[in-house]
Parts: C-alpha cells; sequence; structure tokens
C-alpha cells in the first residue's frame, strides 16, 4: 500500500523548469530525470520500524515518501531571481514553438544551449562555485542581488532646506534639532544593548562578481575598492553605483551579459538551427511580429504565486523600456555573439532543397522551377565557409531566395523587355489553347499576370492581417489598424492572470471606456463590433501569404452566411503554381504535340537580351580617408561671394561611385600567376586520387566563323529543335544561341529562317513562343560597407521587373534588399566569373579561374570567400 501511495505522490508531481513527471531518488532527495533539477516539496525518509509493528522486524527500514506542506514555506518567500524568471519565459516559448509543429528534440536542445549561456555567466551549471550561489555580472539587476545575497539598494538622498539661511537664534529650528540628536542617541542605545532588529532579515551575504565582471569594474576602481562595496550590504557607499552605466563597457560586455527578450530569441534560434528545423531564423522573426511569441502573455507562463505579484515584478525586471521584437540583423549579430560565448563554431547548414520548395509555393510559382533551382545547387554545392569567422551565421534563406531569382533571371531576362515579349507569345498561345482544347488544355506560365496576381494577393491579405502589411509595406486603412491594436489588447486582457493591482486596473477600464466612446463616435461602432464584423485569425504557417490567401478564398465561399467585406477579382482566382514552365527551359516536346493534335505548328525563337544596355561598370563604396590635423581659424573680414567661389573650388571626393573594369597587372606580377597557375596543374595532374585528361578542342562554324568550342561559356549550348548529328560530344541539353550552319545546302533556309526571327509567324497555323537565350545582363560590385544612401542609388539602376522582384523575394523573407542582392550576387560571379571550365570544374580541389582583368579576379576573390 506504502509502494502505491508513493507512486501516485510522484506521478502527481511536476518539475518546474521542464514540466517533467519523471523524478529519480538520490540520497533521500528526487531529481528530474530530465534537467537535474531537486524538487523541494518532497523528500524520501528512512524510518526504523518498532517490532510489533506491522509485519517489519527490527533493524529493518522503510522507505517512505514525505511531502512537505505548501503554507509551511514563507508568504514571502516567493521572489524569483532574472535568470528563474526568464528560464520560465523559454519554456513557455518552446512550448510555442512545439504547437507550432517545431521538432520534438528542440526542447532539449533549447535546454542544452541555455545551460551553456548560465554556466559562461556563473549562474548555474559550472563547477568553480563554493557556495552554490549565482555569481553576478556587470549588467546584473538590483533584484537579483537583494534576492541572493540580501543586498539593498542605496536610497535615494533628498536635499534638503538649509536652515543656516534662517535667523541663527530661532527657537524653532534648535527644538527640531534637539529632537534629531535625541531620536538618534536612542536609536543608538537601544541598537547596541537589543542587537538587531528583526526587520533587517537574513544575513547579508559577500556579494561574488562573476570573473568578467571582476575584470571590468577593475577598470574603475581597484579589487580592494570592489570588495568593499561587495560588504556594504546596506548600500552606504555612494562613491560608485551598483552596476557600471552602459556607455562605460565594451559592445561586447553590453549585448552579451545584459539578460532580455532577445537573449531567449538568440538561444531558440541557435536551438533551432541545431536540430534542423524547418522553422528557420526569418520564421521565428515573423513569429514574432505576429506575436505568435510575444511578452503580452509572459504571466501566463509563471507559477500563479509569483504571476500574483505581476505589476511589482515587471518593475523590479525593468521591462518598462524592453522591447520584445528585433530586426533580422540584431538577431543574427546577437547569434554571433553568443555562438563565440558558448564556443558553438559549427552551424547546421538546412536542407537547400526543402527550403527553396517552400519559398516557391509561397511565391506561387511552378513546380518546374524547383527543378531547375536544385539542379543549380546541385551543379556546385554552396559551403557557406565565411572568412569572417567560425561563429558568423550563414545566410541560409538568403542564398535560397538568390538561387530562385537568378533562374526568373534566366529564364525570363528581367530587363523591361525580354520579360514583356515572352509574356505575350505565352498569352497568345494560351488563348489558342483554350479556344480549341478547351479549359482542360495545360496553360503556359504568364510571368506578366504572375506579378498582377502576388501584388493584388498582397493588398487581399494586408486587409486582414496588420504584420503582413508592414513587411510588404502596404498602406492599410486607419480603422483596420485600431481594430488590430484593441484586438491584441482585449486578447491579452482574456488571457491575464490575477492581479492584486486594483488601482492600475481601474486605470485601464477608465482609458478603454474612453477610447471605445471616441470609436463611437469617430466610426459609429465600438471596437467589439468591428472586429466581429469582419476579421480573420490566422494560424502560424510557414507560408503565409500561400496560407492565409487560402484562408480568405475559404470565408469567401462560405455558405453560412460569413463573407468578407472586399471582392476577391477573377484574377485571383488562377492557380499560377500549376501553369507549364516546360517550354521556357526547352522542353517542347508535349506543347509541339498537343498544337500538331489541333493542326497548329509551334515555332520556339529565342530572344538575346537587350543591345543598349549601359555599361556602368563595377560599383563600390569608397571608405573615408584619415584627415590630417589642421589648424583653422575664421575670417571674418571675407565676402560672401568669395567664400562661395572658394567652396566651389574643393572638389569633393565620392562616397559611392562606379569604375570600368579595365585594370590590369604588371608584367612580373602576370608571370607570377601564371606560374603559380602552372605549379597547380602539376599538382593536380599528380594527384594520385584521379587521372585528369586533357578536354578535346573542337571548332564550330557560327556566322562564318569558326570559334573553338572551349571559348563559348556553359550557357551557350544548341538548340533542341535542330536534330543535326554533331560529332562533337555534348553533355548539356542542346541549345541554340545564334544561328548555326552545317553545310552549304541549308544556307538559304538558314537565311530565310533569319529574316522571320523578329516578324509574326508565316502561315495561320504557325504559333510563336519567345524564350530566353539564357543570357542575362550583370551589375557586380562589393556590397561591403554600402550605406542606405548608396543602395537607393543602385536602385535606380534595376530594371523595373527585377527591382520588383527583388524587393518582393526579400519581403517574403522579411529582410531588407540589400543581403538578398548580396547573395544573388555571390551565385551570379560563382557562375560567370569564377570557375572557368564547367565541364571538369568538379575534378579540380579547389575553384580555378583564369581571369587576367584585375578588377574582375579582385571581385571573384573577394565573393569566393562567400560561397
Amino acid at each position: 500500500m506504502d509502494e502505491v501511495l508513493e507512486t501516485l505522490q510522484l506521478n502527481d508531481m511536476q518539475c518546474d523548469v521542464c514540466g517533467e513527471h519523471t523524478f529519480q531518488e538520490r540520497e533521500g532527495y528526487y531529481y528530474c530525470v530530465e534537467c537535474g533539477t531537486q524538487k523541494d516539496q518532497i523528500r524520501a525518509v528512512d524510518i526504523t520500524a518498532e517490532q510489533n509493528f506491522d509485519e517489519t522486524t527490527a533493524g529493518k527500514y522503510a522507505s517512505k515518501t514525505i511531502r512537505q506542506p505548501k503554507d509551511a514555506k514563507d508568504k514571502d518567500d516567493i521572489d524569483i531571481t532574472s535568470w528563474e524568471f526568464y528560464n520560465y519565459v523559454l519554456r513557455g516559448f518552446v512550448e510555442e514553438l512545439l504547437n507550432m509543429g517545431a521538432k520534438p528534440e528542440l526542447k532539449l536542445m533549447t535546454l542544452q544551449v541555455w545551460a551553456a549561456y548560465m554556466g559562461r555567466m556563473e549562474v548555474a551549471f559550472y563547477k568553480s562555485n563554493k557556495l552554490g550561489l549565482p555569481k553576478l555580472n556587470v549588467r546584473a539587476l538590483l533584484r537579483d542581488a537583494r534576492i541572493i545575497y540580501n543586498h539593498k539598494q542605496p536610497k535615494a538622498k533628498r536635499i534638503k532646506k538649509s536652515t543656516i539661511s534662517g535667523e541663527p537664534n530661532d527657537a524653532r529650528a534648535k527644538f527640531r534639532l534637539w529632537n534629531r540628536a535625541k531620536r538618534n542617541l536612542d536609536a543608538s542605545r537601544y541598537t547596541k544593548q537589543e542587537g538587531p532588529s528583526e526587520s533587517e532579515g537574513a544575513t547579508s551575504l559577500h556579494v561574488q562578481w562573476a570573473m568578467n565582471a571582476r575584470k571590468t569594474l577593475k577598470r574603475s576602481m581597484s579589487l580592494k575598492h570592489l570588495d568593499k562595496h561587495s560588504r556594504d550590504s546596506k548600500g552606504s557607499m555612494s562613491c560608485h553605483t551598483f552596476r557600471p552605466k552602459a556607455k562605460q563597457l565594451r559592445h561586447f560586455d553590453r549585448n552579451m551579459y545584459c539578460l532580455n527578450f532577445i537573449k531567449l530569441y538568440v538561444v531558440l534560434g541557435i536551438a533551432l538551427n541545431m536540430v534542423e528545423d524547418d522553422i528557420q531564423l526569418t520564421d521565428l522573426l515573423r513569429f514574432i511580429d505576429e506575436e505568435h511569441l510575444t511578452k503580452r502573455y509572459m504571466l501566463n507562463y509563471l507559477p500563479e504565486n509569483v504571476a500574483a505579484k505581476g505589476k511589482s515584478l515587471l518593475k523590479d525586471m525593468e521591462l518598462g523600456k524592453a522591447k520584445d521584437k528585433c530586426s533580422y540583423k540584431l538577431l543574427r549579430f546577437n547569434i554571433n555573439y553568443m555562438s563565440r560565448f558558448i564556443n558553438l563554431t559549427d552551424f547546421q547548414k538546412p536542407n537547400l532543397h526543402s527550403l527553396a520548395e517552400r519559398y516557391i509555393l509561397e511565391l506561387a510559382l511552378p513546380p518546374r522551377l524547383l527543378k531547375y533551382v536544385t539542379s543549380m545547387i546541385d551543379l556546385y554545392p554552396p559551403k557557406f565557409v565565411n572568412v569572417m569567422g567560425p561563429h558568423t551565421y550563414p545566410r541560409y534563406e538568403a542564398r535560397t531566395m538568390a538561387y530562385i531569382i537568378y533562374a526568373m533571371k534566366l529564364l525570363f531576362g528581367l530587363d523591361d523587355v525580354k520579360e514583356r515579349k515572352i509574356s505575350e507569345s505565352a498569352a497568345n498561345i494560351n488563348k489558342q489553347l483554350l479556344e480549341t482544347v478547351g479549359d482542360e488544355a495545360p496553360l503556359l506560365f504568364v510571368f506578366t499576370e504572375w506579378m498582377e496576381f502576388v501584388e493584388l494577393r498582397k493588398v487581399i491579405v494586408s486587409h486582414y492581417n496588420q504584420s503582413f502589411a508592414r513587411r510588404f509595406g502596404v498602406a492599410t486603412q486607419i480603422d483596420r489598424q485600431v481594430d488590430d491594436i484593441l484586438a491584441k489588447e482585449r486578447k491579452e486582457k482574456e488571457q491575464a492572470v490575477g492581479d492584486n493591482d486594483k488601482q492600475g486596473s481601474r486605470q485601464h477600464e477608465n482609458l478603454t471606456h474612453i477610447i471605445e466612446t471616441m470609436l463611437k463616435e469617430h466610426f459609429g461602432e465600438t471596437s467589439q463590433e468591428s472586429v466581429e464584423k469582419d476579421r480573420i485569425e490566422f494560424q502560424p504557417s510557414l507560408t503565409p501569404a500561400h496560407s492565409y490567401f487560402k484562408r480568405i478564398l475559404l470565408q469567401a465561399t462560405r455558405s453560412d452566411g460569413a463573407h468578407v467585406n472586399i471582392k476577391i477579382p477573377d484574377c485571383l482566382h488562377v492557380d499560377h503554381s500549376l501553369r507549364d514552365l516546360n517550354p521556357f527551359v526547352l522542353e517542347t516536346k508535349e506543347l509541339s504535340q498537343l498544337l500538331s493534335q489541333q493542326g497548329l505548328k509551334l515555332r520556339v525563337e529565342e530572344l538575346d537580351c537587350k543591345e543598349d544596355i549601359q555599361k556602368i561598370g563595377i560599383f563600390r563604396a569608397l571608405l573615408l580617408g584619415h584627415c590630417d590635423v589642421r589648424e583653422f581659424r575664421a575670417n571674418p573680414d571675407i565676402k560672401t561671394e568669395t567664400w562661395i567661389a572658394e567652396v566651389k573650388r574643393k572638389e569633393k571626393r565620392p562616397d559611392f561611385r562606379f569604375d570600368q573594369p579595365t585594370g590590369s597587372y604588371g608584367a612580373q606580377y602576370l608571370n607570377k600567376i601564371i606560374k603559380r597557375f602552372g605549379r597547380r596543374e602539376n599538382l593536380e595532374i599528380t594527384n594520385p586520387f584521379w587521372e585528369i585528361t586533357p578536354t578535346p578542342s573542337f571548332l564550330l562554324k557560327l556566322k562564318d566563323k569558326e570559334v573553338p568550342l572551349d571559348t563559348l561559356t556553359s550557357l551557350q549550348t544548341f538548340r533542341e529543335d535542330s536534330m543535326e548529328p554533331l560529332n562533337i560530344p555534348l553533355e548539356l541539353p542542346r541549345r541554340h544561341l545564334e544561328k548555326m550552319e552545317y553545310s552549304q545546302g541549308t544556307e538559304s533556309e538558314s537565311e530565310q529562317g533569319t529574316e522571320n526571327t523578329n516578324n509574326e509567324p508565316s502561315g495561320p497555323d504557325e504559333l510563336l513562343l519567345q524564350v530566353s537565350n539564357f543570357d542575362c545582363w550583370l551589375l557586380h560590385g562589393f556590397m561591403k560597407s554600402i550605406r542606405q544612401k548608396d543602395k537607393r542609388e543602385l536602385r535606380q539602376y534595376f530594371p523595373c521587373s527585377f527591382r520588383w522582384l527583388l524587393e518582393t523575394c526579400s519581403n517574403t523573407l522579411g529582410i531588407g534588399w540589400g543581403e538578398v542582392y548580396e547573395q544573388l550576387l555571390v551565385v551570379e560571379i560563382m557562375f560567370h566569373h569564377s570557375i572557368g571550365d564547367w565541364s571538369n570544374h568538379r575534378e579540380f580541389l579547389c575553384v580555378q579561374q583564369n581571369n587576367k582583368n584585375k578588377d574582375i579576379r579582385m571581385l571573384a576573390r573577394t565573393y569566393k570567400d562567400f560561397w
């Protein structure tokens, strides 16, 4: 019977840290099997049984579990330190992520990262602690010092009016001084006889500082003087503050030792990456911005006895000015600091194929694009090795989105001319397919129609989600913004736990009543009526635009009367992900067969890039040089015209400029490059792991000119509809960039085809499909140290279609377009400048490029380090 009672009592208990129900008994105490936390309310005691008691004999022991009553604990002893507070909140955030679909391994990994951080902070999980108490750091709170070491905060001295300015013989002033001296004398006698009063509480301990805190505080005071402050439990010393000001600390100490909500997001971001979860860093930021993870409901994560004093707790935690939202740059910056702080060197590379599949679904693009993107990823897989240091968090999401943009750039040109011609020809073919085949015909993907669909979808979803509107920069109505704020306040009030602050609740009710009255007078309805009339609650999703729009369409088609108050155009009911993209990658066999069944012919024409592309060169940001220290004296007698002329005469050095890649190396250095390349070739030849054979050279006749095959780029293959056999080996699909002539007999036919290149189809039964020649414009440069002003100047040179696609993809991730464009430069420079020969690039130990242009070579070497 005793064993059954013991089992029931253990199952009824729950760990205060991780929520586990299973405990292990060691030396009379019970410890959590997951995190190792000791349970204070329960312990095992050995009781010696008497001879006549039950069936036990003398000398034997029976193990029995004794539960300490909850009321035995002091009622006032419910204060928790800042580390315990954030531990509860972190556990609540982990539970929220698990409910969103995160991996179960996230719980244990978060505990490991949090334990490593607490160990480096010398708060817990470290060995060099004799007293077993947490040590304080340079950004420690006064609440922690009071709870752990009974260290009181020094009282602020009030400046009283001096009585010296009055009459020296004033009887009332002398009487007050006499009473004050008498009270002080009585208090001194009482303390000597009776000892310390009970109001002083527990015995004060010597404050222990962490090792890094002692190093930092040693800059402003000696260690001997620091020990005096550590022993000053009453706060009587006013020469130094308890903790130094933020401006006196280094940037690393100021960010790393300040425990706040951003540190919780950093721990979650590292843990999600370590378990290789589908939730990436940008998804975590979006959940924070949509307030699926927020400090609004943090009191719900705390125990009831602690959350009862919510207002005083939040005041002591100094959360009044703390922000629970952060940018991608700030979060990634703190992850770099955290990884260096806990000595984490390797980040886990996510599955780029599944990441690209998710982004293509989010952008409503055809799945055929995924096959094209994955082939480019597998062509030369990225390594994400950063020369900035092993603790730098790579931009996985931006690199994957850059592959998608680069694929769209190759397929449609994105120069404001080529994509429109391709879209017009595809729209004409779709019109013929609908007339001949019917609605079941597989329609082609039209780029301009897809742009219109994405733009309208932004407006529709932004009407019901303010976070989505802020991320994409869509302006919404004021009443929708007010309704969103009031709905969040109402939800916070519904989920709030009890608080003893009746005065604060009355003030909140009065303020709410005033706002409701103003809304009733201005809009004619209260917030409750407005929210219930037209509001959709979205669940967290990894594809918000796709999922939220499907939810709106479902709401609009419901038959129970719950309709949306906006009209959805017919073009938004088109699913562009089901459109056919195969003809644009020169897979036109199925389309040709379908049209031939209807008595139509298909003619495929490749479009070149615009010939009038402006060559502006390579952009770079110039660093400001150190100016010489000179003595300048004002000239009060100078005239205004003379001063203006002198200012105009001085040429200001530009901070951002474009340079033509005309640089070249000297003869001596160029010989060194050639010799170094020769030595590397010899090393590759003598490599015992494989044998490299020289690539055979072939000559092709292009426009009456014999061009070596080795001089053509990897993208210049041959036309698919030309089925003439070639006498050279080719591994890539047959594609054509310029008109080829194999014999003199077909010369006239080729000339006739060249004349009809830019005209409409010659016959009524012939349809023209214009596709890209897989050539694109390039605008390269150095994105390092570039400013917002320079980005605005650079943005003006982008074509409108490319600018729109770049900003749409960047807003989908929730980051700036500059970071996505930088990753696009990494991909383009590697494919166009770094790898010299794509036929055997896998056989080399490292990337080889033989470009002798100084500027291009420097650009390639710079971005190769970020691959």
